[in-house]
């Protein structure tokens, strides 16, 4: 019996090394993957590319040029023309997408279908018809009852579009009412500040949460934790993908979080986690939370986004990496899933906090599709990173920048004469410095020093602000073409050329109006559009009735941006003036 005893235990040890070593395969797994994306960013200037764009619309230096400048003891000063144009362009877009009007809208079925007991109506009514034409004798012309048959199927499809016009008003305002909730139209602002400033912006969604609720239930409130869809701005810092994708559809995604101990504790017992993972990641977080070194950006990262940084984190915030892609079915199998074939890969989702996964979730949506929408407001053909303003304005913002340190250093030193003391013939005692009325002594041998020379001379230099200033306001406005929001898109009243006439000022905004259309249609294309698709179809598998299934998705960000210049330009020519 006890050797019995010794054996079950050992074969229980084996068993739980086996699963422990299981696990940590598709934690090396998820880990690898991970290293190599991150791997991909630093190496192809990423990263840094993300830091320089943050510092561009912070107004602030980069730390070489910056100490560089500090030992030349010149002006800090910062001329923010990028950060201009990025929040112009925000509020341009935001006038497009979060405007009064829906940038999208749900439209019925050009044709839709007649149901099968309409058409067995029809026929039965025309046949009562026909009966009682016979019983009175009269006779009955089979091109009559054609044209009977026809002109009812033709009132039952006006009938019908009726009906899906109806229908898809109410499915509009359904899949609206459940962006609102889930927060979509908070996010996508966050979005659309991120757009013009980093070389791509992400949002995520939907992602289901369970949200507690109170309702009351004869006379009394009940408490109730109900799934919800939430969208949510997903940082470009936390986000990284697999190295050579061009659509995010090619790609396997890793997103950096962090969890609460409460958030992780919430957790347990639900399907899919792994409990004995959960209590040894709550067990070893029990204080100071889990904190991991993702980035060598993290440290000036936090400086910049005024975080604590990394090494002195305090918080009780657990580091998670979320994995978004293909899994093999063997791994799948051996981590615990049930999968039909081994040998075939898998979209999952998958939770990695240090060692341990604590969740695999195989994602419901039937086109492998991953809840990241990524755009950017200068798209590069074949690249998911496109370019942002600072990587437009790069030459025009240092320019801009030198020309203002200059004109900020050369004032500084023409703002008064500069002193020439003759140390040979001012009194050594005496104090240099300058006030008015100030006595000067001196004391020097005529045969030593020629007779008439001066103790002290003044030397007024040249300003140069006016050839500083035309530098910037050059370069300034090379920006403008550049980045095709000029300062009259955002009310400066100062325009020349053309721009002095209201119908000159119309052509030239209606000019630049046009980047502004590309980019509202690149974000239909990569992020409203494929957004509410896949929402769409969550929800038919998900809710089953809420829509038909041949609703049409309309995503009209490019035609609300045309609208709007052509409604400023009816206004422009039908002003009084």
């Amino acid at each position: 019996m006890e050797q019995e005893r010794i054996q079950r235990e050992a074969e229980a040890t084996a068993q739980e090394r086996e699963k422990r070593a299981q696990e940590d395969l598709v934690a090396s797994y998820i880990r690898k993957r991970m290293t190599d994306m991150r791997n991909f960013r630093n190496s192809e200037g990423i990263s840094e590319r993300l830091l320089q764009a943050l510092r561009t619309y912070r107004g602030e230096y980069d730390p070489g040029l910056l100490n560089d400048i500090r030992q030349f003891g010149g002006s800090e000063v910062y001329a923010r023309v990028t950060a201009t144009k990025c929040r112009a362009a925000t509020a341009l877009l935001r006038d497009v997408y979060l405007g009064a009007d829906r940038s999208w809208d749900i439209e019925p079925t050009p044709h839709p279908t007649i149901p099968k007991d309409v058409d067995a109506d029809i026929q039965q009514l025309v046949n009562i018809e026909v009966s009682t034409l016979m019983q009175q004798g009269q006779p009955v012309d089979q091109q009559a009852v054609a044209d009977r048959v026809n002109l009812l199927r033709k009132n039952a499809e006006r009938a019908a579009k009726k009906v899906a016009v109806e229908e898809a008003e109410r499915s509009g305002e359904r899949l609206d009412d459940i962006l609102t909730e889930g927060g979509f139209y908070e996010a996508f602002a966050e979005f659309l500040i991120d757009l013009p400033i980093f070389p791509y912006a992400c949002i995520k969604g939907p992602v289901v949460r369970r949200v507690e609720q109170t309702k009351w239930v004869n006379g009394q409130p009940v408490r109730s934790a109900i799934p919800r869809m939430f969208w949510n701005r997903v940082s470009p810092f936390d986000l990284y993908w697999s190295p050579g994708a061009s659509h995010r559809k090619q790609a396997d995604f890793v997103e950096r979080i962090q969890l609460s101990r409460a958030e992780l504790s919430q957790c347990k017992g639900l399907p899919g986690y792994n409990d004995e993972a959960i209590d040894e990641v709550l067990e070893r977080a029990y204080v100071d939370g889990l904190h991991e070194w993702w980035d060598t950006i993290d440290t000036e990262r936090a400086d910049l986004e005024e975080r604590e940084r990394w090494a002195r984190n305090s918080s009780s915030l657990i580091d998670t990496a979320e994995f978004t892609g293909y899994i093999s079915g063997r791994l799948l199998a051996d981590w615990g899933m049930e999968v039909q074939d081994p040998t075939a890969e898998y979209f999952c989702k998958a939770w990695l906090i240090d060692r341990w996964v604590i969740k695999i979730q195989m994602q419901p949506s039937t086109n492998s599709s991953p809840p990241y929408y990524v755009s950017s407001f200068e798209k590069v053909p074949g690249a998911m990173i496109g370019l942002g303003l600072p990587d437009l304005l790069e030459d025009v913002q240092s320019i801009c920048n030198a020309a203002v340190r200059s004109l900020v250093n050369n004032a500084s030193i023409a703002s008064g004469p500069q002193v020439v003391i003759n140390d040979a013939v001012v009194d050594p005692g005496d104090d240099d410095t300058l006030y008015p009325w100030k006595r000067w002594h001196t004391n020097f041998d005529p045969t030593l020093v020629a007779s008439g020379t001066e103790p002290i001379s003044f030397y007024q230099p040249n300003i140069n602000a006016m050839e500083l200033v035309g530098i910037y306001e050059k370069w300034n406005s090379m920006g403008d073409e550049i980045s095709a929001i000029p300062r009259y898109m955002t009310g400066n009243e100062k325009v020349g050329g053309a721009g002095r006439t209201a119908s000159g000022l119309a052509m030239l905004m209606g000019n630049a109006s046009k980047t502004l259309q590309n980019v509202a249609a690149s974000i239909d294309r990569d992020v409203i559009q494929p957004l509410l698709y896949d929402l769409f179809d969550m929800i038919m598998l998900t809710q089953p009735g809420l829509f038909k299934g041949d609703e049409l998705i309309v995503v009209k960000g490019v035609n609300h941006a045309v609208k709007r210049e052509q409604d400023r330009i009816c206004l422009l020519y039908t002003s009084p003036s």
